[in-house]
């Protein structure tokens, strides 16, 4: 039966090398999803951090202004000497109000730029209506407290736009301090006594509200501060003196103690503390997600480049014909084309210098095996042609 003939190696090496470049697709399209991914992740981590500091800004601001509501109040209610303390803190407001503005412009978002300019204009025709005294310290505390709104309304905006919370999993706190504290601190800050005329009770409902969305807050954040990416001992500290200072507040009001009115102050000061330590575990906790997602994706896009490059050499190697020289080192040694043709047992002429030494053992003791058959014939059969083209025999 006759054999096929066998393929070219050209078409073969080409065979191969679409072969190794489909092996190269297969591993490499993978490896672009998990890229695609990780650059998502790492995006989402720095947007997330470019939100910290206009919230942190607007946390900063929402604290001056509750600082200024109670001072205005004051000096609105009959205590005319703190207004050098009140100017002095509206010049504060100003300057938390420009450093807001300042930092909504790495953020992007037009909205949250759009309310905090909105903001701006209402907080600068309320200190001129504190300062030329053209509304009472009720009013003063109700458009302080709108105020205060608006600075939700924009950390609100910045957390929308940046993605800042959306992922509970990602970082633990950020809806805590992006919505949840800010708002507890405004309603604890909503139930203190307005100027020097005397402390009002609040409504019992208000206050068990506030009260239990503070208590839920605490405990969501509680919860999380075991998070081996937020292991931070000053945070847990905050935590429990913020609940402390609110719970003695929440006690004097019910009681209707002349106290409360710097308890509450001390309330609102330890919500704030409790924001600072929140911002920092926060920020710590994204510069080491930011860290791990960016070294891990260097050492994919290595490996990535390592395969590519080897699946070219490869392929390479595969596509490319012999060089000559190459060709002839493999044909010199392979065995003579006319060694095939040799009968067993023969020395090919021009091959006996190889293995000489083998080759006179083994005609001396063919030559010894015909001179012992020699001398057991008869004498009359030792002479012929073959008897005279042995050698003679040695003495």
């Amino acid at each position: 039966m006759p054999d096929h003939p066998a393929p070219p190696r050209s078409a073969l090496r080409l065979k191969l090398a679409a072969l190794s470049l489909v092996g190269a697709t297969m591993v490499a399209l993978p490896l672009i999803q998990v890229l695609r991914y990780q650059a998502a992740e790492l995006r989402a981590a720095l947007s997330e951090q470019a939100a910290l500091d206009p919230v942190a800004h607007a946390v900063a601001l929402q604290h001056a202004l509750l600082r200024h509501r109670d001072l205005a109040g004051q000096v609105l209610g009959g205590e005319p000497e703190l207004e050098l303390q009140r100017r002095q803190q509206q010049g504060l407001v100003d300057e938390r109000m420009a450093a807001l503005e300042a930092a909504l412009v790495a953020v992007a978002s037009d909205l949250a730029q759009i309310e905090s300019g909105a903001l701006r204009e209402d907080w600068a025709r309320l200190a001129a209506d504190v300062q030329s005294r053209v509304i009472s310290a009720t009013e003063s505390n109700l458009r302080h407290r709108l105020l205060v709104e608006q600075t939700l309304q924009v950390i609100d905006l910045v957390a929308q736009a940046s993605g800042l919370g959306r992922d509970p999993g990602g970082s633990m706190p950020a809806s805590t301090i992006a919505r949840s504290l800010p708002r507890r601190v405004a309603e604890i800050a909503a139930l203190a006594p307005v100027g020097a005329a005397g402390s009002h009770a609040p409504d019992a409902r208000q206050l068990a509200a506030v009260e239990g969305a503070l208590a839920r807050s605490l405990g969501r954040l509680n919860a999380n501060v075991d998070h081996p990416a937020m292991v931070r001992p000053q945070l847990a500290a905050a935590a429990s003196a913020a609940w402390v200072a609110a719970d003695r507040y929440f006690k004097l009001l019910r009681e209707g103690s002349s106290a409360a009115a710097p308890a509450a102050q001390e309330a609102v000061s330890a919500q704030f503390r409790l924001l600072d330590e929140t911002h920092a575990a926060l920020s710590a906790a994204l510069t080491q997600r930011i860290d791990g997602a960016r070294r891990e994706r260097d050492l994919l896009l290595a490996c990535t480049a390592v395969l590519a490059l080897l699946s070219i050499l490869l392929a390479r190697r595969i596509a490319l014909p012999p060089r000559p020289g190459s060709q002839r080192r493999r044909t010199a040694a392979l065995p003579h084309r006319d060694s095939a043709a040799t009968p067993a047992g023969v020395i090919p002429p021009g091959r006996v210098h190889e293995g000489s030494v083998n080759v006179r053992d083994e005609t001396s003791r063919l030559l010894q095996r015909l001179r012992r058959s020699g001398r057991d014939r008869p004498a009359g059969r030792r002479g012929g042609a073959f008897a005279e083209t042995l050698p003679p025999e040695e003495s």
